[in-house]
């Protein structure tokens, strides 16, 4: 199966998003360093163009500028060697920046970012509901009260999943809050949820099928390990190797 590579419309959201980080202006080449390491582009997206320097990723990057994309939509203009977010492109993105933030904010897999860019840019925002009830890493992502008891439940619902007779320990260093801190203070509720692909729920898709879906998506953490992985940026596919490495420490 031929792998599906980021497409220009892919990069639009995200391109907004990074002019508003920077006050509303960014160059290209800003905008080309920081779209990477936000996405991490992996697979062909990652390889160099022949006899160039740009990889497939930065090229389509750059097209935003030769092919005018932001301009066109009115977006974006392009003034004085920057992009400037328009009124109509900050509009736009005010309707979706928090799904983008989830995303750029919770170590996904490149593949997991760029499929849903894919699926919010196309998809009208109220048809997509996010699946989060913390702040992460100093993100404000806002949740209205009804998100919260949506997410409360998804929260309670793997935290039982996860329990062994009202057990429940951090699925990389093993840390369980009742053996450390005793029955008064160990609340197993203490611990946290980590997501390893983005959970949203989309028109159409109930509820139970969205968290039936995102328990094989989850798992349980301590906060210091949730920190780490946030913090270093530790994907799905490198969670294995860290929890390996914690278990070498642990028994030297």
């Amino acid at each position: 199966m031929e792998e599906k590579r980021i497409t220009e419309s892919d990069l639009i959201l995200p391109a907004l998003y990074l002019m508003d980080a920077k006050e509303g202006a960014i160059t290209t080449s800003e905008l080309i360093t920081s779209l990477t390491q936000v996405m991490k582009p992996q697979g062909r997206d990652a390889e160099i163009l022949t006899n160039r320097k740009d990889t497939y990723f930065s090229q389509k990057v750059r097209n935003l500028k030769s092919h005018n994309t932001l301009a066109k939509l009115q977006y974006a203009n392009f003034e004085e060697g920057k992009y400037i977010l328009t009124q109509k492109g900050a509009e736009f993105l005010a309707e979706k920046k928090h799904l983008i933030e989830y995303l750029f904010d919770s170590s996904f897999e490149y593949t997991d970012v760029k499929n849903n860019i894919s699926k919010i840019y196309r998809t009208k925002t109220p048809n997509i509901k996010l699946f989060t009830e913390y702040v992460e890493e100093g993100s404000a992502i806002s949740v209205n009260h009804k998100s919260y008891k949506r997410s409360q439940k998804l929260r309670n619902i793997a935290i039982e999943y996860f329990s062994h007779n009202g057990i429940i320990s951090c699925d990389c260093c093993g840390f369980e809050f009742r053996s450390y801190y005793g029955n008064t203070y160990g609340n197993p509720h203490c611990i946290e949820i980590h997501h390893l692909k983005p959970i949203f729920q989309y028109s159409g898709i109930s509820e139970k099928q969205t968290i039936d879906e995102a328990l094989d998506n989850l798992m349980p953490v301590c906060p210091n390990c949730h920190r780490v992985i946030h913090k270093k940026g530790i994907s799905k596919n490198d969670i294995p190797m860290f929890k390996k490495q914690i278990q070498t420490l642990q028994m030297s």
